[in-house]
């Protein structure tokens, strides 16, 4: 395996001229014991400079050290040594260029793109397949450290066997597109949001906080959710429980694809004894040291009990499980977003579009076959009404393979009989800057599926009359709405649609730091 890795970091403030030496042995010791330490292989620091407060650094490795391991190495060494003596400190660092070649056991089927990747290279040598990839340089740090760069690699090598052994059948055809439309940045809109204010991302992996600006947009599009679709369709709100045992994920098929590349659910254990001196010994570790004693406390709590919601739709059954529904109470139409919906994004997941907490709108409808199929074409098309009129976007919807296939151990389809309608329709929206409309990924922002017997069946819910049941449902989050909305529209209220602009009021000014 090949490296090329050409990194900035950045200093407190400049460096003394008499430095320049102490650092020149730093990184020679440094290769030297990197070379000592392995067999085989060859480890370069070929270049380094500093310039005002910067310090810039070229490394390159074969079949040896990676040198963002080598940064992250580098970073306490020269932070000791020139921070003690000179006084300057270590503020972060930031790739410049980062490319990995790696040799493939076959080559792929069709070319793909990766998160945190600018670009992925395949090509042959010799009788042999190889992959160039360059990393992006907005990488952060935190994801260097917990390993995103080794999973880039070992993906892609998933990627490509899923390719050629056991991927399920895969189906997207763009069945709509709103056409183009005006954007007024190419801006990461994640990166904006940053800058602006508007959120925070927490300690805590891929979860953020919601400023006051930003949630008075997610109100509005409460609001508009329910002007657009749940009034003239007349749906009912309800609250339905964010924490969900194994019995909802078994009868749901969920757990039978736990972490398969479908459902990552979040776990939720209890405590063995609510009794407080069975506590009491972890109550005086954390006081007398202040830090969690995990091992300790992984001892007085259960195996997991289920999990916290990934979607709304399976808890919502519990409440009609076993249960006979009057003909009049059909169709059933609720929607519910009383709290968040946590899923373990992967360690690539890193903008405002794919998070761990998630605010998301869910809607659901049983019925007879007909009354299914007819709700789920209407709240299509008054979602169509959304996005293209009110927000203005970019959007196309494309018919996609069922998400509950990709959420379950199952490899069959659905009936044949039941093909043309039963399905997901998923909305699309163009990100400018993540490229050409013809070679950029899109962002689903939204689905709406009609699953057909699939939860009646699991949760043995039956109708009065012996009516057949089905069921649909929908779901999308603020996080992607905005998140598309900005990536089109931009920060600025001027460029946004005077429709969306109906339903804030005042927009608060973002809260300024210094």
């Amino acid at each position: 395996m090949k490296h090329y890795l050409e990194v900035q970091f950045t200093l407190s403030g400049p460096l003394p001229p008499e430095s320049k030496g102490e650092i020149e042995e730093l990184f020679k010791q440094f290769t030297e014991k990197t070379q000592e330490s392995r067999d085989k292989g060859e480890f370069k620091i070929t270049e380094w400079k500093t310039k005002g407060t910067k310090l810039d650094i070229t490394i390159s490795s074969v079949d040896s050290l990676s040198p963002h391991v080598a940064v992250l190495r580098l970073r306490k060494k020269l932070s000791a040594a020139i921070g003690k003596k000179y006084r300057v400190g270590l503020r972060g660092f930031a790739f410049i260029k980062y490319i990995i070649e790696t040799e493939l056991e076959e080559k792929p089927v069709k070319e793909f793109t990766l998160p945190l990747v600018k670009n992925l290279e395949f090509f042959e040598e010799k009788g042999k397949s190889y992959v160039k990839i360059e990393i992006d340089p907005e990488i952060e740090e935190d994801f260097v450290e917990k390993g995103a760069i080794e999973r880039i690699v070992r993906r892609v090598g998933e990627k490509i066997s899923k390719q050629h052994y056991g991927a399920k059948r895969e189906h997207h055809q763009i069945s709509w597109y709103s056409g183009e439309k005006k954007h007024h940045t190419e801006e990461n809109p994640t990166q904006m949001m940053q800058k602006a204010n508007w959120i925070q991302r927490t300690n805590y992996r891929n979860q953020w906080i919601l400023s006051p600006t930003i949630t008075a947009l997610a109100e509005a599009l409460k609001h508009i959710m329910i002007d657009y679709v749940y009034e003239p369709l007349g749906f009912n709100q309800m609250m339905i429980p964010k924490l969900v045992d194994w019995s909802i994920w078994l009868r749901s098929e969920h757990a039978e694809g736990i972490y398969q590349g479908g459902f990552e659910p979040y776990f939720v254990v209890q405590p063995k004894s609510a009794d407080p001196e069975y506590f009491e010994e972890i109550a005086d570790y954390i006081t007398i040291t202040k830090t969690i004693p995990l091992e300790k406390l992984a001892e007085k709590v259960s195996a997991p009990i289920g999990g916290l919601s990934y979607a709304q739709c399976p808890p919502f059954w519990a409440w009609i499980q076993g249960k006979t529904l009057a003909k009049e109470s059909l169709p059933i139409k609720v929607y519910d977003w009383s709290g968040p919906t946590y899923r373990y994004e992967s360690g690539s997941a890193y903008g405002f579009e794919r998070v761990d907490e998630l605010h998301r709108i869910e809607t659901l409808f049983i019925g007879s076959p007909e009354q299914v199929k007819q709700i789920g074409m209407a709240v299509k098309d008054k979602l169509r009404v959304i996005f293209e009129e009110v927000l203005d976007l970019e959007v196309r919807e494309a018919k996609v393979t069922p998400w509950w296939l990709q959420q379950s151990a199952h490899e069959d389809e659905m009936d044949s009989a039941e093909d043309l309608v039963v399905g997901t329709i998923d909305y699309e929206a163009y990100m400018p800057y993540r490229g050409s409309r013809e070679e950029s990924e899109w962002l689903e922002i939204q689905n709406i599926s009609i699953i057909g017997q699939k939860y009646p069946k699991g949760f043995s819910v039956k109708a009065e009359g012996n009516i057949e049941l089905w069921s649909g449902c929908g779901g999308g989050s603020f996080e992607r709405f905005l998140t598309a909305f900005i990536s089109q529209k931009g920060l600025d209220k001027d460029n946004w649609p005077n429709k969306f602009l109906k339903y804030i009021d005042k927009l608060p000014e973002p809260v300024k730091f210094h």
